[in-house]
């Protein structure tokens, strides 16, 4: 009994002497620890911006006389909204129609270099490393690239298209004025750059999509009498409908908010012709000086991007719940 007893009370014994600071963090107090620089980084860089944006949007903050800084409620809004000047409405078009020229044809392109690179092809590794090379570019040298290409005078574009002579008829019999007149063309040549930019996205990700696609489906639409087409619209599509949905809206986001490729190359002129949100945006807030309108744009321009993001997420939302 004695000796169960004196077991007993040595088993029950616990250290009690470690101090405090010596046990180390546990529990919740050790999360927030963790997560403290993440939430700061995170205030800082994403939140203050945003919540500092929407302040200065109700203001009338302009560089040229900072001190003159008053609350004007809504006013920038409505003028925003209901002022030519600012061509809020024209940004707003022409940010659509680079985004959705961009997306759709460098998306075409891409689908087909990752069908043919998808082939068994002779340096097949090499073929699939060339056709990256244009979206690791950096976007000025794509900028300065195309802006040479279509270049007036000595424009390799230019003498391409007026040496077409097709049995004496020549489409194109002088040099184009690209980045001139009323700016359609300059709309052109940044819209081609864009493309030429972005289709490798598209290529690599859709490639990564057919390898995912079994070959025994093929094999069964093929022994089902299925052809070339057949094959590619009613087994790869549906493979390819999840990435294509998510590559897509990336895109055509991304393309919303283009900034370095249409500044280095037109500086969003001629006049606006190629002044989407993002630099009417940025000539506004620091050529004209003008920050509060400047943020006004930006607010609005969010609360699009956030629609847009929402009808995005309920589609994808869906077609989770379809699979």
């Amino acid at each position: 009994m004695a000796l169960t007893n004196t077991a007993g009370q040595s088993t029950a014994v616990r250290p009690t002497g470690i101090p405090k600071y010596r046990r180390g963090l546990n529990g919740p107090l050790f999360i927030f620890v963790l997560l403290l620089p993440s939430f700061v980084l995170l205030i800082g860089i994403f939140f203050y911006p945003i919540i500092n944006t929407i302040i200065l949007s109700f203001q009338s903050l302009n560089l040229t006389d900072p001190l003159n800084n008053q609350w004007v409620g809504l006013g920038n809004y409505g003028k925003i909204l209901s002022n030519s000047v600012f061509g809020f409405w024209n940004s707003v078009r022409f940010s659509i129609l680079f985004s959705v020229c961009a997306t759709v044809i460098a998306f075409l392109i891409g689908l087909a270099f990752a069908l043919i690179l998808n082939q068994r092809l002779r340096f097949q590794l090499l073929w699939r490393g060339l056709a990256l090379i244009p979206w690791v570019i950096p976007y000025v040298v794509v900028s300065y690239l195309f802006f040479y290409m279509f270049n007036s005078e000595y424009g390799i574009i230019n003498h391409v298209l007026t040496s077409i002579n097709l049995f004496g008829w020549q489409p194109v019999p002088r040099p184009l004025a690209w980045f001139g007149g009323t700016g359609q063309l300059a709309a052109v040549a940044t819209i081609f750059a864009a493309i030429w930019n972005k289709f490798p996205f598209f290529t690599l990700m859709l490639l990564a999509g057919l390898q995912t696609i079994p070959q025994d489906l093929l094999d069964a639409a093929t022994v089902d009498g299925a052809g070339a087409w057949g094959r590619f619209w009613h087994v790869t599509v549906p493979g390819l409908r999840g990435i294509i949905a998510i590559t897509t809206t990336l895109m055509f986001i991304w393309s919303l908010n283009e900034f370095a490729i249409i500044w280095a190359m037109t500086n969003g002129g001629p006049g606006d012709a190629t002044n989407n949100m993002v630099v009417n945006i940025y000539r506004t807030g620091f050529l004209n000086e003008s920050i509060s309108y400047a943020a006004t744009m930006g607010v609005l321009w969010l609360l699009m991007l956030l629609v847009f993001t929402y009808f995005y997420i309920r589609i994808m939302e869906g077609k989770a719940e379809t699979r």
